[in-house]
C-alpha cells in the first residue's frame, strides 16, 4: 500500500489536487519546513542565553521578535498542520471512506497556511504568541503586530474548516459496516480535538477581533486608559488555548495508539478505554483554563473550582499510558525506531502530566508562577510528547508514503539524540524555574547556578539540533535512494499486525 509517492508526478498535479493524500502530504511538506525554521529560532534563543550579557542578539526587542515568531511557528505552523497532514492520510483509509467529506474546502483550508505562515514570518511580531495587552495594544509596533494577527484569524479560520471535515468525515461518511465503537483510535482522537477546535476556537477569534479593533482606537476593550480589562483578554485566550493544549497532544496520543500495539504485536489492552479517555479529556479541557490565572486576584473559591478541574485531567491522562503499557505488557516488541518514540514520548508524557500536576495546585502555582519551570514544562509537553509522537509516527508512515525505508540506524541515533538533548534542555529548565530565573528576558545576573544551568540547556538544544539535521539527510535521502519497501510489511513485524491487514480485514481490531 503506497499513498503516494510510487509513482512520481509532477508537482503542480499534487499542488492543485484535492484528494485527501495530496492534500496531506502538502500538510506535511509544509509542517516540517516549518519545524525546522521555528527549530532554528529556538537554537538562537538558547545561543544567546549561554552566557549572560548580549551574545549573539543585540537587543532584547530582537529577542523578542525570535521567541515570538519561534512559539507561533512551531505550534500553529508545524504541530497543527503536522496532524492534518497525518490525519488527512489515514482517517479516509480508516472509515473506509473515498476521501475527505469536502475535499475541495479540505485543499483550501491548507492554502490558507502558507499566506499566515508568510504574514507571521514577514512581520516578525514581539508581543509572545499570547499578544497579551495591555502591550499588544499600546506600545506593539505596527505592523508586525497586525500581521501577526490577521496570520493567526487565517489560521483560525483553516483549523475550524479542516475540523469540519474531519468530523463529518468520521461520523457521516465511515463505512455503514462500522459502528462509532469500531472507529481506530487515530480516527477518534481527530474526532474529539477537532470538536474542541470548533467549540474553542471562535472565541479567540473574537478575542482577536478586539484587539485589532482596540490597536486602531475604535474600542478599549482591553485597554486600561479606555476603562478596558486586560484580564478579560486572558480569559478569552485560555478558553481556548487551554482547550488547543488538548488539540495539540490528543492526535499525537492517537499516533501511539497505532504504533504501540503493532510494535508490540498485541491487539490494544482496552479500545474502549482509550475513546472514553479521549472524550473525558476533550470534555475536561474547558474546566480548566483559569488555571493559568491564580495570580490574577480570583476569590479562592475560583481558583479552587479549576484547580478540580484542572486535575481532572489526571484520570484521563493516566488510563492512556496504563493502556500502553498493559499493551506492551508480554509483547514480542520490537523496537524499530516509530516505537523508540513512541516510548519515548509516553516516558515524557507521564514527566510533563507530573509537572503540570504542580502547576494545578495553587500553592505551587504561586512557586513557579512566570518562571522556568513553567517554560519547562510546557515544552516538555510540546516537544516531548507532541512532537515525539508524531516524528515516530513520520518514520511510521515513511513507508507507506514513499515506498521506500529510511535509514533505521539514523533513525535511532536520532532518536537517541533527541532524547537525552530534550531531557538536558527541559528538566534543567524545571530545575532553574526552582532557582527562581523568570521566564522571556533577554539577559540574566551572572548567577553561577543560572549559568551553568542555562549552559546544560543549551548544550542539550544544540545535541537536539544536530539530531535533526541527521533527521533531515535520512528523509531525504531515504525517500529519493532508499531501500525500496514492503509496503504490505514494511517493518517485518508478520501476521495481522502490520497495517494494510486491518484494510484488507475490515472485521480485524
Amino acid at each position: 500500500m503506497v499513498l503516494e509517492l510510487q509513482k512520481p508526478r509532477p508537482i503542480w498535479q499534487i499542488m492543485f489536487s484535492t484528494h485527501h493524500t495530496d492534500v496531506g502530504l502538502l500538510y506535511l511538506i509544509t509542517s516540517l519546513a516549518f519545524l525546522f525554521m521555528g527549530g532554528a529560532l529556538a537554537l538562537a534563543i538558547r545561543a544567546e542565553l549561554f552566557f549572560p550579557g548580549a551574545q549573539i542578539i543585540t537587543d532584547a526587542m530582537t529577542f523578542n521578535r525570535i521567541f515570538t515568531v519561534h512559539g507561533t511557528t512551531l505550534i500553529f505552523l508545524f504541530i497543527i498542520p503536522f496532524a492534518s497532514a497525518v490525519g488527512n492520510y489515514f482517517v479516509p483509509i480508516m472509515v473506509r471512506y473515498k476521501d475527505m467529506a469536502y475535499p475541495k474546502l479540505n485543499a483550501i483550508a491548507f492554502w490558507m497556511i502558507p499566506p499566515s505562515g508568510a504574514l507571521i514570518w514577514l512581520g516578525f511580531a514581539d508581543f509572545t504568541w499570547y499578544a497579551t495587552p495591555p502591550y499588544s495594544i499600546i506600545s506593539a509596533p505596527g505592523p508586525a503586530a497586525d500581521m501577526w494577527i490577521f496570520g493567526l484569524k487565517i489560521l483560525g479560520v483553516s483549523s475550524v474548516l479542516g475540523a469540519i471535515n474531519f468530523v463529518v468525515t468520521i461520523l457521516k461518511c465511515k463505512h455503514p459496516d462500522m459502528s462509532i465503537g469500531q472507529v481506530p483510535l487515530l480516527a477518534w482522537s481527530f474526532l474529539t480535538s477537532s470538536l474542541i477546535i470548533i467549540v474553542a476556537i471562535p472565541t479567540f477569534a473574537a478575542a482577536l477581533l478586539m484587539l485589532l479593533t482596540d490597536r486602531l482606537g475604535v474600542s478599549g476593550f482591553f485597554n486600561p486608559a479606555m476603562g478596558g480589562d486586560p484580564i478579560a483578554y486572558a480569559h478569552l485566550f485560555w478558553f481556548t488555548f487551554h482547550p488547543e493544549v488538548y488539540v495539540l497532544v490528543i492526535p499525537a496520543i492517537g499516533m501511539m495508539y497505532e504504533i504501540i500495539p503493532r510494535f508490540s504485536r498485541k491487539p490494544i489492552f482496552s479500545h474502549s478505554s482509550g475513546i472514553f479517555a479521549f472524550v473525558l479529556l476533550s470534555i475536561v479541557s474547558f474546566s480548566s483554563w483559569a488555571h493559568h490565572m491564580y495570580a490574577t486576584g480570583m476569590s479562592f473559591t475560583e481558583k479552587t473550582v479549576f484547580m478540580i478541574g484542572t486535575l481532572a485531567a489526571v484520570p484521563a491522562s493516566a488510563m492512556h499510558v496504563f493502556n500502553f503499557i498493559a499493551t506492551m505488557w508480554n509483547g514480542r516488541i520490537k523496537f524499530s525506531t516509530p516505537m523508540m518514540w513512541a516510548v519515548g514520548g509516553i516516558a515524557l508524557f507521564f514527566s510533563a502530566g507530573a509537572g503540570g500536576v504542580v502547576n494545578a495546585a495553587m500553592p505551587l502555582d504561586f512557586q513557579t508562577h512566570d518562571s522556568y519551570w513553567v517554560v519547562g514544562h510546557f515544552h516538555l509537553f510540546v516537544m516531548g510528547t507532541i512532537a515525539f509522537g508524531s516524528i515516530g509516527y513520520l518514520y511510521y508512515m515513511f513507508p507507506y508514503v514513499t515506498g521506500r525505508m529510511y535509514n533505521e540506524n539514523m533513525g535511532k541515533v536520532h532518536f537517541v539524540m533527541s532524547f537525552v538533548g530534550t531531557v538536558l534542555v527541559f528538566f534543567t529548565q524545571h530545575v532553574l524555574g526552582l532557582y527562581g530565573m523568570p521566564r522571556r528576558i533577554f539577559d540574566y545576573p551572572p548567577i553561577p547556578e543560572w549559568i551553568a544551568m542555562n549552559q546544560i540547556a543549551s548544550v542539550g538544544a544544540m545535541i537536539i539540533g544536530v539530531s535533526m539535521v541527521i533527521f533531515l539527510i535520512n528523509m531525504i535521502h531515504s525517500s529519493a535512494k532508499g531501500k525500496l519497501a514492503d509496503t504490505d510489511d514494511p517493518f517485518n513485524l508478520g501476521g495481522k499486525y502490520y497495517y494494510p491487514f486491518e484494510s484488507k480485514n475490515p472485521h480485524h481490531h
